[in-house]
């Protein structure tokens, strides 16, 4: 599983790249919203509220959708960040290895086992990964809901009766949008954990060689 990790680990740079498209392809898309908008919101009230419900529809899914998606790319980064610091810890361990495979048998010291956190570091950066799919796959659900809703003209959103269609489904979307933001938060976080989590090892590993170093030099004098 390790070396598995390990060697997943050296797409670090394909997961940035990735992630760096997904927030631009973002950026592109919110451009072309704000289009919309300024068309839509140049007509009255009136033509707004009962010819323009394609425009109110697609204004209304694109701003479901699109934050989950923009973290779901800045998760890829963040992901590709902690797989990178994956990279440094192996190199480290492997330089640490050179090292002590140079000192005689009877005075080669073990090195010492990898922290818990830096193994469990893998693992918490694909479980915040697992988040941002999780937020990205439940914005597109009330996107739909959106579009589907929003297709209606504001008269009879505003004239629905409690139970309705219309009125479950705004009440689904402000309900879900409710926990989804700090949900996103929570995934970003993760992802931050992850890192925090590999640096931690890097000066663990680093520390540990300094010292085990110091003391085979000093036993040699």
């Amino acid at each position: 599983m390790d070396k598995m990790i390990g060697k997943m680990a050296k797409m670090f740079p394909m997961m940035i790249i990735m992630g760096f498209v997904i927030v631009m392809v973002a950026f592109f898309v919110g451009y072309s919203n704000s289009q919309t908008a300024a068309a839509y919101f140049a007509e009255s009230k009136i033509v707004r509220e009962t010819t323009m419900m394609a425009q109110r529809a697609s204004m209304e899914s694109i701003g479901l959708w699109m934050p989950p998606f923009k973290f779901l790319g800045i998760g890829f980064i963040l992901a590709g960040i902690a797989m990178a610091l994956r990279i440094i810890i192996d190199h480290l361990k492997g330089v640490g290895e050179e090292v002590l495979s140079n000192l005689p048998a009877s005075t080669r010291p073990q090195l010492p086992a990898a922290p818990w956190y830096g193994r469990m570091m893998p693992m918490v950066m694909m479980l915040g990964e697992m988040f941002f799919f999780i937020a990205f796959g439940v914005g597109l659900w009330l996107s739909g809901i959106a579009r589907t809703v929003f297709a209606n003209p504001m008269p009879t959103i505003d004239a629905a009766g409690p139970g309705s269609t219309l009125l479950v489904g705004i009440q689904t979307i402000h309900i879900v949008e409710g926990w989804l933001v700090p949900f996103k938060f929570f995934a970003i976080s993760t992802e931050f954990l992850a890192i925090t989590m590999g640096l931690a090892t890097i000066i663990f590993i680093l520390s540990a060689q300094t010292k085990m170093l110091s003391g085979v030099l000093g036993s040699g004098k």
